[in-house]
């Protein structure tokens, strides 16, 4: 099975085992649309609309031909590119996938057992919109705050 055979498996399974809304499912999003000058291509994107009416990410795919079994080596092949795309989008939630295995990375602190299952869409947007919210209210406490890099608090 190819990449594009095996994104075509998981884009299936994520509306029908996941729930995950046709229309908020993006494939082939180039890197460079959440930053300036970053080269590189997400494979799949779930996302949501924000209270600003933008679509925010929650959950990056990457897929790799069915015939690389996701071992360490394979999975560190990997690794790098997985942190340019979570620095850049701040998503959070990634998957890395032969469509028979999956490396699930959750930098939100969620972990996976072996028998947990991912979490659903409505899961996903409940936790980005609790966290919009908190960050909308420490805003609205703190209008003075600018965010930069060292900012410490959780948006």
């Amino acid at each position: 099975m190819s990449k594009v055979d095996v994104k075509k498996r998981v884009i299936d399974y994520l509306i029908n085992e996941l729930n995950v809304p046709e229309n908020m499912i993006e494939e082939d999003v180039a890197l460079s649309e959440y930053e300036e000058g970053i080269e590189g291509t997400i494979d799949i994107t779930i996302v949501v609309e924000d209270g600003e009416e933008c679509l925010v990410p929650l959950m990056i795919i990457q897929c790799v031909d069915d015939d690389k079994e996701l071992n360490e080596e394979e999975v560190e092949k990997h690794m790098d590119f997985l942190e340019i795309i979570d620095s850049a989008t701040n998503v959070g939630r990634m998957i890395l996938t032969n469509g028979d295995q999956m490396m699930y990375a959750d930098w939100n602190g969620t972990e996976l057992d072996e028998d947990d299952v991912l979490p659903t869409y409505d899961e996903m947007v409940k936790d980005f919109k609790d966290t919009e919210k908190e960050y909308m209210e420490y805003v609205a406490e703190h209008p003075d705050h600018i965010c930069d890099e060292n900012c410490n608090h959780e948006h």
